[in-house]
Formats: C-alpha cells, sequence, structure tokens
C-alpha cells in the first residue's frame, strides 16, 4: 500500500493484515500532485507484499526516481484483540539509504475497526561506509475502519532527529537537506475499496517538514500529495 515515507511503519499495521489476506499482493501507483510534482517529478512506484509464513511476510519497492526499498515483518498475536508487528527496512534512494526498525501495536476493537500506535527508529546515511548518519525517531498512532468493501485508513507519523549530524533526510518522494536536528508531521488519510482480488485507492498526505530545506531549495515548505494506486492479490 504506500509509497515512498518508506514502505514503512505506518503501513505496517495494515500491510500485514494484507499479507494474510494473500500469498502476494503487487501494487502500481502514480503520484498526481506535490511539491515534486509541481517541479515536474512525478513519481511512479510500484512493489508486492509476500506472505513467507502464516504470520510473516516480505515487502519489496521501488520507484522511477532511483528508490528501492526492501522489508520484513512478522505478526505476534497477542490475544484475540491486540497484534503486535515487529518491521525491518533497507531502503536505497539516489543519494543515500536508510535502514527502519519498527514496532506497531493494533487493537482490533471490532471486526471492522482498529487502532494502532508505535514506535521506529530510522537511520539515514549518505555514505555507507562513514559514521554521519542521521538518526530519527518516529511516533506513530492512527486507525481502520471498513464499511462493507470500503475501508478507510488514517496514520499520523511524528518524525525527529537527535540532532546528531548534519546532512540529507528522504521524506515522502523528496529529499532534504537538515543541520541534524528537525521534526516533522504527517497525516496520511488512504481510500480503498476491494473488488474481488483488485483494491484500487486514493491516498492523500499533509507534510510539515518544520524547519527543513528541500531538494528544490524550499525552506520549511508543506507538501500535500496525493497519489492514486491499484493493487492486486493473487
Amino acid at each position: 500500500m504506500k509509497k515512498l515515507t518508506l514502505l514503512s511503519a505506518s503501513i505496517a499495521a495494515l500491510v500485514s493484515a494484507t499479507a494474510i489476506a494473500a500469498p502476494v499482493e503487487v501494487y502500481l501507483e502514480q503520484n498526481v500532485a506535490s511539491n515534486a510534482a509541481d517541479n515536474g517529478e512525478y513519481a511512479t512506484e510500484a512493489g508486492a507484499t509476500i506472505q513467507t509464513s502464516e504470520d510473516g511476510y516480505v515487502n519489496i519497492a521501488f520507484d522511477d526516481q532511483g528508490y528501492l526499498a526492501a522489508g520484513y515483518g512478522y505478526d505476534f498475536h497477542m490475544s484475540d484483540q491486540v497484534e503486535l508487528n515487529l518491521y525491518g527496512e533497507l531502503s536505497k534512494w539516489d543519494t543515500g539509504a536508510d535502514a527502519l526498525a519498527e514496532a506497531v501495536v493494533t487493537y482490533n476493537i471490532s471486526d471492522n475497526f482498529n487502532v494502532f500506535g508505535g514506535y521506529a527508529y530510522k537511520r539515514s546515511e549518505l555514505d555507507l561506509l562513514s559514521d554521519n548518519g542521521i538518526n530519527s525517531n518516529q511516533f506513530i498512532a492512527g486507525s481502520s475502519v471498513s464499511f462493507g468493501m470500503v475501508s478507510l485508513d488514517y496514520t499520523y507519523t511524528h518524525e525527529n532527529s537527535d540532532g546528531s549530524n548534519a546532512g540529507v533526510v528522504h521524506i515522502g518522494n523528496q529529499y532534504y537537506v537538515t543541520d541534524g536536528d528537525y521534526h516533522t508531521n504527517q497525516h496520511e488519510v488512504v481510500l480503498s475499496a476491494e473488488m474481488d482480488n483488485w483494491r484500487p485507492y486514493v491516498s492523500y498526505t499533509y507534510l510539515n517538514t518544520s524547519d527543513l530545506v528541500s531538494q528544490y531549495s524550499n525552506v520549511g515548505e508543506n507538501d500535500n500529495i496525493v497519489t492514486l494506486g491499484i493493487a492486486y492479490q493473487f
């Protein structure tokens, strides 16, 4: 399901349900509006979620802007209502690479409604052979509700760095320059529908980038990202 905020965190709770529903889900999505699109860069992304066991799955994703990601997740069923999802991911982009480790707890209030929250640690490197990485923390919260074939998902992600190093970080479908001390707030809403094995979806993301400088030299410019996608399960 989601797109270049990493195959990430916010999606780990959502994708895990998809991974169990079918052995393989592939998707294709197109960014149709964003700051990047305003500068002529309309990212196209493709990927897959592959179930490797009853509770384990692999995610892979890539786009036409030089992004590549691969991750592994595992669900622990703590009770009939509570699930713990652990997820790890490595990603590469045109100016560096990321490593992500995440834990998300989902509480299933009913068959069609859940809430979730979690924490992720991310390490961003321009040069994997030197110790110039930027460490950041992500705090995640959200909910998911379904009405028959239609689902509505919301995820909030707050990210902040420890200020250890200056450098470049990759957020959304852009990279940003930072002096090492930054915070962002991201709100994502995804509307999807199940149609046999097909799942079309549209997502809207509001990203507040604080004092980060984008690759287009915009300082602290907020981003409104609209993405259209289609997924198929088999």
